[in-house]
């Protein structure tokens, strides 16, 4: 019996979850189909899923199928929730990828196709939702090929479209199954209206097939004819190599074609013995550690997805890659350098969990309770230690500043999200100490939206986002003298402070280059450290707008000191007001953060890209082509790019992505500069 893991992946809406729902109740792991509409999947379990009838991270169920176990990932769609797409895509063994039967633009999961890529991972692609309004098989089939190059090939072709689609022509078999009643599909002959586009298409795959072997290659160069045996081997070759993906068609919500959908995967996607390379170990292992082979018996998995249910507490999902585990079995966590031993395994069936006695090689499955493993953590036996590479998550790409409207709020936010990025790492936050901010980042606006859902459900918190302070900074263009002098007489000791400061530009380094010219004596030794001191602590808030001063050179090159009254607290202010009086005679200006940007897109969206860069007074750097992608790199100032990820993907239909990196401070221009300063000062006075 073999073991298959196999991921669900494509777009929102093409319904992923509905086929997975018709998967396990073909194959009889659940006893009736639920419905998106009704919110009764199996594998939609959350409240925001089911109100939303859009799935937020992924889930996983099990069945058995001709003698096999497959454990099916049902990943989220919308790119707002890749980082749990990404943790399937890593440990599968083989990916349905779905896409809608229906005209219109459907964006589809490139970064998801990339990762696949990126694993050759073997897939199969379904064309779903035929019995839709205006479904069109052929149509999408081009598309889908003009897309991403022509490597779809045709195993079935559709009996019927919209409300006439009743069936399916095998080409493989050279059948054709009538679903007059779906769960009992009757075999017949290929109806003879469909003869000439069957013949043309059979033709397409046996040529496919034959490309696949060498052997069938030669014979079929010479017979142009190949037996269903040696097409079903020439294309599981080619399947594997990842040089074809076969395309199938099928109704999900009618339950046409999910029999066939799980034959496809059994006959073509490698099973957990076959495939190997989501192992991907270390390149380097730690010390102590082993290199991993394939002749590894010792358990090793790799956790995926972390969940906190409400009832099973924390439960790490994983992919068992070697070995057995046993409850109670001792397990190594390199990642936090810990041994642990979960009382219980699991087999995970949405929010349903069977207890079971043995994960082999191959299963995924869940272990509670696990204090110190996370999502992308290597578990092992510790005779035989061995480290997988991680995960490799994007970082997040939109970012608010969140505020609530109950007091000592920001404790229990703190702690609710710190649970939250254990169950998504594309997820953070953070303080701003500059600005004040608590700081929310994300993969996009739902994304962020679901949190601010999840406080109010789950900690009792309500919240709101507003956009972030922009860091400014503030520098000067020039160098400039100046006295400080702080003297203070009220009976008794007094203050004495005098000191002589030189300001001059030093590019862009964030902490003060500080010196001491000072000699014979004028201010003892003892004095600098407090001047430096008074002039660090005023570069926090500069004289412009009061945002921090970087880039800044001071030399105290002179000053004066009293025998009773001077003191380190005198100097110090006596630095800071030397500092703030040549600031002023240095030509102090403001700076803004410029971001260095990557932006993919469809060539046909580029014109649009562009000229949003330019709105947004950015400057393009280059563009490329990757793959048939378009790839434009700009610089564009933090100020301008706050909602950039939410406009990107409004001004390309969802298709558009980006990455994001602090590149330098430049000045702001002078007509934006004034109404920085007055916000800044406004807000100031409150």
């Amino acid at each position: 019996m073999a073991n298959y893991a196999i991921g669900l992946i494509a777009h929102g809406g093409a319904g992923k979850t509905s086929l997975a729902e018709a998967m396990l109740y073909r194959a009889g792991s659940v006893k009736k189909m639920g419905s998106i509409e009704e919110g009764t999947t199996t594998l939609d379990t959350e409240p925001e899923e089911k109100s939303r009838k859009s799935s937020t991270q992924s889930s996983v169920g099990f069945m058995e199928w001709n003698g096999h176990t497959i454990d099916l990932i049902d990943t989220p769609g919308s790119m707002n929730f890749v980082g749990s797409a990404i943790g399937a895509v890593r440990v599968i063994d083989g990916a349905v990828m779905l896409a809608g039967a229906e005209p219109g633009l459907q964006s589809q999961t490139d970064q998801l196709w990339e990762f696949l890529q990126e694993y050759q991972t073997p897939r199969l692609m379904v064309i779903n939702r035929m019995d839709r309004e205006q479904a069109n098989f052929f149509n999408r089939l081009d598309a889908l090929n003009n897309e991403v190059g022509n490597i779809f090939v045709p195993l079935q072709l559709p009996w019927g479209e919209g409300e006439g689609f009743k069936g399916i022509v095998d080409l493989v078999e050279m059948k054709a199954y009538d679903y007059g009643n779906p769960d009992k599909p009757k075999v017949v002959e290929v109806p003879q209206e469909f003869a000439e586009r069957v013949a043309e298409y059979r033709v397409k795959l046996v040529e496919s097939a034959a490309e696949g072997d060498d052997e069938l290659l030669e014979k079929y160069l010479e017979t142009e004819q190949l037996e269903p045996d040696e097409v079903r081997r020439g294309l599981v070759a080619a399947v594997q190599a990842c040089q074809i993906v076969p395309v199938l068609c099928a109704s999900a919500t009618m339950n046409i074609g999910t029999d066939l959908v799980l034959n496809a995967v059994v006959a073509y996607l490698p099973d957990a013995e076959a495939r190997k390379s989501q192992r991907r170990a270390s390149e380097s292992p730690p010390e102590g550690f082993s290199a991993d082979t394939a002749e590894n018996s010792e358990f090793a998995a790799l956790v995926f997805k972390t969940k906190l249910d409400h009832y099973a507490g924390k439960l790490s999902v994983i992919r068992v890659l070697s070995g057995e585990l046993h409850p109670a079995d001792e397990i190594f966590n390199f990642g936090a350098n810990k041994s642990e031993r979960p009382a219980h395994l699991f087999k995970m069936l949405g929010k349903d969990h069977k207890e079971v006695d043995t994960l082999k090689a191959g299963d995924v499955g869940a272990l509670p309770k696990l204090s110190s493993a996370l999502t992308g953590h290597t578990l092992c036996s510790p005779k035989h230690k061995v480290q997988f590479a991680p995960i490799s998550f994007p970082d997040p790409v939109l970012t608010y500043a969140l505020i609530s409207s109950g007091k000592g709020d920001d404790e229990k936010m703190s702690l609710a999200l710190h649970r939250m990025i254990e169950e998504d790492p594309t997820l953070s936050y953070g303080h701003q100490g500059e600005t004040g901010d608590f700081l929310v980042s994300g993969m996009g606006q739902i994304h962020l939206d679901l949190v601010l859902e999840r406080f109010k459900r789950e900690y009792g918190i309500t919240a709101e986002y507003v956009l972030p302070h922009v860091p400014y900074r503030e520098t000067i263009r020039s160098s400039s003298k100046a006295q400080g002098k702080y003297k203070k007489q009220t009976g008794g000791r007094g203050q004495y402070g005098d000191c002589w400061l030189e300001i001059k530009p030093n590019g862009q380094a964030e902490d003060l280059e500080f010196h001491s010219a000072i000699v014979g004596g004028s201010i003892p030794r003892n004095f600098i450290p407090a001047i430096e001191k008074g002039i660090s602590e005023s570069m926090q808030k500069g004289i412009v707008a009061g945002f921090r001063v970087i880039g800044i050179d001071v030399t105290v090159y002179d000053g004066s000191f009293h025998d009773v009254d001077s003191s380190e607290m005198a100097f110090k202010i006596a630095g800071s007001m030397a500092f703030k009086k040549a600031m002023e005679a240095a030509k102090p200006v403001l700076l803004e953060p410029i971001m260095e940007v990557e932006v993919i897109v469809n060539p046909d969206h580029m014109g649009d890209v562009m000229g949003d860069i330019n709105s947004r007074r950015g400057r393009v750097l280059g563009m490329d082509n990757k793959g048939n992608k378009s790839v434009v790199r700009a610089e564009i100032p933090m100020a301008e790019g706050l909602t950039y990820a939410i406009d990107l993907r409004a001004m390309t239909s969802g298709q558009g992505r980006f990455t994001q990196k602090f590149t330098r401070y430049q000045d702001v221009p002078a007509a934006i500069s004034g109404k920085v300063i007055q916000a800044a000062r406004k807000e100031a006075e409150k």
